[in-house]
Formats: C-alpha cells, sequence, structure tokens
C-alpha cells in the first residue's frame, strides 16, 4: 500500500534501497548480476500495525553500509512486546494522539477491562518517533503503597540512589531537559501521589508528556480526561473471532454461529477483556452455548491467561478491584443502582435510594467509571455497564437489600406512571412522552416485581403502561400486560367494602387501557370484550369519567363490525362529558364520534357541527392527540368524497402533528392513508414503497389486521398492473390472516374489496383461481412479506 510504501522509504537513508517482503517476494529470482539482498529482519514501522520484513539491496559501486534503519526498534522504550494482535480502535488512536499534541497530560479513564492497558500502549508505540528520549511506561498495579512509584520510576529510567539526593530529586533531574513521553499505567488505586508526581513533573519538566490510565482522571490542572469507550460492534466481532482462533485453532465465523457472536459481544457491552475471556471458552463451547449461559457472566468469563494480573484472569476479581476502591457509601449506591433498568435520573436514584448524598455519591461512581453519564432531553441519564450491573445486583443479593430496593423501585415508577394518565390526554405532552420513552425498561421491571410482590398495586401501572406502550406503537405488548395484570387482580382473595371499590376501580381502568390499545393492534374482539367489562365496572363503581371513556372506545370498536349499540355508546359518552364531567378531552372524542357518526349517516349539516364543536377545542392545543385526530378524520372525509388532492395534505400534516407528540401508531395510519391516495389517484410507484414501508410497521406493532388490509392493497396494485395471479395470493394471505385475527373488514374496504375479487374471478378460471387462492391462504407471514417486496423491486 501508499502507506506501507512511505513508511519502508522513511526507514531508510540517502543512498539506500530498501525493499518490502512482497516486493521481495517478486524480485528475488530477477536480480542483476551480482547484486544481492540483504536481509534486515523483521522491523517494526510507525503507523503500520504488523512488523515488516525488509531487505536491502546491495549492489557493486554502490554504498552498502548505512547507520541502523528508522525503525521503532530503533528507539529508546520499555514497551512490552505484545503477544496478540491489535483490534480497532483506530479513531480512538487518533483521538488520543491529537490531545497528546494538544496537551501535557492525557488521561484514559474507563471501567476495568476496557483496554486502557492496551490502547496505552498501542498509542506509545506510534508515537516513538516523535520523542526523542523515547516513550516509557510505569505499571502501578502490582505497587500497592505510594512510596514504590518514585523506585519504579528509577529502575525504568536505571536511576540509582546516590548520598545526599533523594531518588525523588535524581528522577525529576534526570527527565528535566528530556522530551519524553511516560506511560503511567492503572493510577487508580494510589489516585492522589499519582496527581502529586505527574503535577509536580510537568511543571518542572519542560518536554515530558504524561499519558496515564486509570478508572478515574488525576484531576489536576491542564489534564484532558478521555473516557475509553466500549468496543464498536465490527471491533468487537473482529476480537472475539481473532481470540477464539487462538484458543481453538478450528473455530471459524460461520452463518450459523454469527448471531450468537454478535449477541456475546452485545451484552458484554464491547468490554475487551471480558470478550477475550469468553473466546478463550471456545475451547470447550461452542458460540451458540456461551451466550446461552451470558446470565451467569461471573462462572462464565473465568480462566484468562496465567501471566494476567490476577485481576485480569476473571470478570469478578477485575470488578472486584474497582469495587474494593469504593467507599462504603459509594458501594451501597452501586448495589441500589443495580434495579434500575435502561438508566435513571438523579431524581429516580434520590427517591430509591434514600441516600441524602446521593448526588455527592454519584459523582464518586462516575469519576471512578462505574457509571457512565448520557445527556437525555435536557436531563442527564445515568448507566451502568450490563457486566457492572450484574455485579452490583450480585451485591445487593448478597447484602440482603434486593427486596427492599424493589419495593422502592415499584412504588417510585408506579407513582410516576400516574403522570401517564392523565397527560396523554392533555396539551402539554410531549415532555412526558419523552421522559417515559426513556424510562420503559425501568416500568418493565417494575411490574415483573409488582406482579410478584404487590398485585393489586401494579394493576395501576399496568394500566398506565399499557396506555403508553399503545401510544408508542407497541400495541400488543399492551395488551398482554394488562391482560395478565387483569388476571392476577381477579384471583385476589375477594375483598369488602372500600376496598373492593379501590380494586375494581383499578380493574376497570386495566380494561379501558387494554380496549384501547386493542384497537390499535386491530384485536377488535379483545377490545370490545374489555370495553364492555370497562363499561359494567364503572357503572358499578360509579366512576363516570371511565364510563365515558370506556363508551366511547366501545363506539370506536364497534365502527368495524357494525354494532347495533354503538351509537348508542357514543351518544352517553357524549351526555356524561357535556353533563356530568369536566373533560375536554374526553368531549372531543365525543364530538369526533357523534361527527363520524352524522357522515354515515349523510348528515352533513350534523357532521360539520360537531367538526366545529371539535375544531374549538383543538384550536386551544395545535399540537395534541385531538388535533390529529380532527385532520384524520376531515382527511377520511375528502377522501371518500374522491377529493384526493386536500385529503393527501390533510393527512400529511396530521402525521406531522402524530409525530411531533411520537404517537406512533397513528404516524402509520396516517401514512397508509397516504398510501391509499397514491393508490388512487394512479401513483402506484409512491403507492408500493409506501405500503411496504407501513406492513413492517404493521409487522413491528403486531397489528394484524392493518396487515391484512395491507396486503389486500398489493393485491389491489397487482390488478392494475396486470398480475391477477398475484393479487388473488394476496387477496388469499389477507384472508387467511383475518381469520386468524378474527378481523373484519370496514364497509369501505368491503366494498372494494368485493369489486376486485369479482374481477379477478372474470378473469382466470375458476380452477386457477381457487389454486391461486389456496396457495395464497397457506403462506407465512414471511412468505407473503416476502411476495410484498417482490411486487416492488418489479
Amino acid at each position: 500500500t501508499l502507506a506501507l510504501t512511505q513508511r519502508v522509504m522513511s526507514a531508510g537513508h540517502g543512498g539506500q534501497i530498501l525493499l518490502s517482503q512482497s516486493t521481495y517476494d517478486l524480485t528475488r529470482d530477477r536480480l542483476p548480476e551480482k547484486a544481492q539482498l540483504v536481509d534486515m529482519g523483521e522491523c517494526r514501522l510507525k503507523d503500520i500495525q504488523r512488523s515488516e520484513h525488509l531487505y536491502q539491496l546491495s549492489v557493486p559501486d554502490l554504498p552498502s553500509e548505512f547507520q541502523p534503519l528508522n525503525t521503532l526498534e530503533s528507539f529508546r522504550h520499555n514497551l512490552p512486546t505484545q503477544l496478540t494482535s491489535f483490534v480497532g480502535r483506530e479513531k480512538e488512536i487518533n483521538e488520543i494522539k491529537d490531545s497528546l499534541n494538544s496537551s501535557r497530560l492525557v488521561t484514559l479513564t474507563g471501567s476495568g477491562g476496557t483496554g486502557k492497558t492496551r490502547l496505552s500502549i498501542e498509542v506509545g508505540t506510534q508515537l516513538q518517533t516523535n520523542f526523542q528520549h523515547g516513550v516509557w511506561m510505569i505499571e502501578l498495579a502490582p505497587l500497592s503503597d505510594e512510596s514504590q512509584i518514585i523506585p519504579a520510576l528509577a529502575q525504568a529510567f536505571g536511576l540509582q540512589e546516590m548520598p545526599f539526593n533523594s531518588l525523588a530529586n535524581l528522577v525529576t533531574d534526570y527527565l528535566r531537559d528530556k522530551k519524553l513521553l511516560l506511560i503511567l499505567d492503572n493510577c487508580e488505586h494510589l489516585i492522589a501521589a499519582c496527581a502529586k508526581l505527574a503535577n509536580d513533573l510537568l511543571h518542572q519538566c519542560s518536554g515530558l508528556k504524561i499519558l496515564a490510565s486509570s478508572r478515574e482522571a488525576l484531576g489536576i490542572a491542564g489534564e484532558v480526561a478521555y473516557r475509553t469507550p466500549s468496543l464498536a460492534d465490527s471491533e468487537s466481532t473482529s476480537l472475539f473471532i481473532d481470540r477464539a482462533c487462538a484458543a481453538n485453532s478450528k473455530f471459524s465465523l460461520t452463518d450459523s454461529n454469527a448471531s450468537s457472536i454478535a449477541q456475546i459481544c452485545h451484552r458484554l457491552d464491547g468490554i475487551p477483556l471480558a470478550i477475550e475471556l469468553a473466546a478463550a471458552r471456545t475451547k470447550l463451547l461452542s458460540a451458540e452455548q456461551i451466550a446461552a449461559r451470558l446470565d451467569d457472566l461471573f462462572r462464565l468469563l473465568v480462566g484468562g491467561s496465567r501471566t494476567a494480573l490476577p485481576r485480569q484472569q476473571t470478570l469478578r476479581a477485575l470488578i472486584d478491584w474497582s469495587y474494593d476502591l469504593l467507599t462504603e457509601e459509594e458501594k451501597q449506591l452501586l448495589r441500589t443502582a443495580s434495579v434500575f433498568v435502561g438508566g435513571w435520573t438523579l431524581e429516580a436514584l434520590e427517591a430509591v435510594s434514600e441516600d441524602p448524598h446521593a448526588l455527592e455519591h454519584l459523582e464518586g461512581l462516575v469519576n471512578k467509571s462505574l457509571v457512565v453519564t448520557e445527556e437525555s432531553n435536557n436531563e442527564m441519564r445515568y448507566f451502568m455497564l450490563e457486566t457492572i450491573r450484574q455485579y452490583a445486583r450480585e451485591k445487593l443479593f448478597d447484602a440482603k437489600q434486593t427486596s427492599a430496593a424493589r419495593d422502592r423501585h415499584f412504588v417510585y415508577f408506579d407513582e410516576l406512571s400516574e403522570t401517564l394518565w392523565d397527560v396523554y390526554r392533555s396539551a402539554d405532552i410531549l415532555p412526558l412522552v419523552n421522559s417515559s420513552n426513556d424510562e420503559v425498561e425501568n416500568f418493565r421491571a417494575a411490574l415483573e416485581w409488582g406482579l410478584e410482590k404487590h398485585v393489586e398495586e401494579a394493576v395501576r401501572l399496568a394500566a398506565n403502561f399499557c396506555q403508553h406502550l399503545g401510544w408508542t406503537g407497541k400495541p400488543a405488548e399492551g395488551v398482554a400486560i394488562a391482560q395478565s395484570a387483569i388476571e392476577r387482580a381477579k384471583a385476589l382473595p375477594p375483598v369488602d367494602g372500600a376496598a373492593n371499590m379501590y380494586r375494581q376501580k383499578l380493574i376497570a381502568r386495566a380494561l379501558f387501557a387494554q380496549s384501547n390499545a386493542g384497537i390499535g393492534m386491530g384485536n377488535i374482539p379483545t377490545a370490545m370484550q374489555a370495553s364492555r367489562e370497562a363499561i359494567a365496572i364503572s357503572r358499578m363503581t360509579g366512576d363516570k369519567q371511565l364510563l365515558g371513556h370506556s363508551l366511547l372506545d366501545y363506539f370506536t370498536a364497534t365502527t368495524f363490525i357494525n354494532a347495533p349499540d354503538g351509537e348508542a355508546a357514543a351518544q352517553e359518552g357524549l351526555d356524561i362529558f357535556s353533563n356530568e364531567v369536566n373533560d375536554s378531552f374526553g368531549l372531543g372524542m365525543a364530538y369526533l364520534s357523534m361527527a363520524t357518526i352524522a357522515a354515515k349517516k349523510g348528515d352533513e349539516v350534523e357532521k360539520q357541527k360537531y367538526f366545529g364543536k371539535l375544531k374549538e377545542i383543538t384550536s386551544e392545543a395545535p399540537d395534541s392527540f385531538q388535533a390529529g385526530m380532527f385532520l384524520f378524520s376531515i382527511g377520511m372525509t375528502e377522501s371518500a368524497q374522491g377529493n384526493y388532492q386536500a385529503a393527501k395534505q390533510i393527512f400529511e400534516d396530521g402525521r406531522d402533528i402524530f409525530k411531533r407528540i411520537r404517537n406512533t401508531g397513528f404516524q402509520r395510519i396516517m401514512q397508509s392513508e397516504l398510501g391509499h391516495i397514491a393508490r388512487h389517484t394512479g401513483n402506484l410507484g409512491e403507492a408500493k414503497a409506501i405500503y411496504q414501508e407501513t406492513i413492517m410497521a404493521w409487522l413491528d406493532s403486531g397489528n394484524r389486521s392493518a396487515m391484512a388490509h395491507q396486503l389486500e392493497c398489493f393485491g389491489f396494485l397487482a390488478i392494475a398492473d396486470e398480475e391477477p395471479q398475484r393479487a388473488i395470493k394476496f387477496f388469499g394471505a389477507a384472508e387467511a390472516l383475518r381469520e386468524k385475527a378474527l378481523s373484519p373488514r370496514t364497509e369501505q374496504e368491503q366494498n372494494e374489496y368485493d369489486q376486485s375479487v369479482a374481477q379477478l374471478h372474470a378473469m382466470l378460471a375458476e380452477t386457477e383461481f381457487n389454486a391461486l387462492w389456496a396457495e395464497g391462504k397457506s403462506m407465512t407471514m414471511e412468505q407473503a412479506i416476502q411476495l410484498t417486496l417482490e411486487h416492488g423491486s418489479e
């Protein structure tokens, strides 16, 4: 390569001709008479990771004696020779070099095992030519006392103590006029002494630069702290494969083990030492077996190199080293923080830890690289790597504090979830949606604990979390969560009086949330059954607000199957929110329901009356769920009347509102409607592209009803493309899906569908039609999805 050519040229002197190994192989049998190639041996070149075998061309009458090559071997250093290859880290190496160009002290921070030492050695190796007096590394990990630091420095430089002059003065005098890079490795257990040493040397030795590694920064003026990140995914995989091949010569990357290797690297947080320990296990276990045992990391990841420091031979010993350096208060906070999943806020930590000095102790954990920070939605969030969290949870269990900590975690997130209930119906929704998205894993963990230990209270959390999941495009999970909580609550021993009323109100709320999410995933039978139960319980408890919302939910569900009592439910909901309960969201949804009824009846005056009332409400909250629903309803009206250009603009505006308020489900609905508009206006390519996007989104959310309709839309497109055979397969696949989901078509959908099926019957013989229909109906979902992709690519 050009880079290698440049480095080979830099290694030689004026008049000297050098050849790389590849050039030697090409020319050795073609040399002129009396010309010879002199073997210069294996040489390490700047910025070239692997050694390169060099040869010198010797020709009579030309100089053949030169000074030693300008290779890294010719520069003074005490860097240990590495027995394994260095993988990745090009970005980090360049950033650290840049920092050393502009600063005289750079400290690599990070938790144990992130590769700080190996990265320091690699940077030092590449910078040897920049320092006239070399690169020198002082390994501090074996030292147990700060008094041993100066002797270690003196030994590295070959200095001996002399009478009437201290060893510290000798070291300083030696370094005073040197242009030298000093690597101080593993400073964390001697942090104060290392900070003082670095400060003194940098002030007195103008040509000195220091590259330190520590689990926390030294904390002195002029220091650049560089947090050593985990390996990137591709680097993690490369490292695992490299070390696994070294451990087991028969190991190789295959299609069957690739996903397991990726899972191992992801679960190990891209920590190099953990990945190397896992790779060493390939002597005994396949990658699939290693991945299956990752829940017990500390038993799995043992058996590192016998020559490594004891703390680097097992994952547990590695983290023990960091844990033992903490104060007792920091240890307690680390243990408590292990109950959080997916990070936490300072407010949450203060509530769950009950530590009046949580901020101070958290700062200590951050400084010591056991907790990392990340800003999200204008607020700092805190995280532990999964390996650290598993370790801390073990310590929490050993301290017999797990139940108390998880109880407090449940209480905090149960109370936090209660804010979801009302805010989703308010105009000021966005801040809460953003923060709630960050806490999804914590909600799941709290609910899991609550359903096991605090069933009745957990019903409320389940209902609230179900609402959030429906909003963010995961309604299937929401339905399942609500169902689990309802079943457990119903199985509790019976109670009387006020206690029973309280329990029934919680169950009704969960039923309403389940109904809402059921509609979102197209599971109309579940939605109708849940809303009927919620209506019955709310009548019994006298909860008028929940009764009103449940009635309107029931009406929405009936629009898919034309149930006769839907209009009565909508009217009763309107009466409740007009006369008994002050709830503008409920009133707006009631207006929307009545406008839908009027539109179906063809009563334009009545429809416009209710749309006008809804518009008054939404004008005060332009970025709200109701505002988006208003545009959705208007757009559907325009589309039904064939005013497609007007409908397109309305749907785009509505989609933008739902995008701003993070309502994933209705973003998908609006996008699907835009696909229908494109299809109706003859823009078939645009329609295909939209449908290919939305069918994958509906698959992700578990909405089988929407997926079935999307398959039918691909059938309509196939008819337009004069591909009747493909259209019949789409319709057959859609029918199978609707039968499984118990999902009927709407009246408008049924009309277009019936016309298309009749058209297909007229185009093909009955035998061929039936065979193609059966073929489509027998397709798996994966096969049906593949058919849609093939359709778009032709």
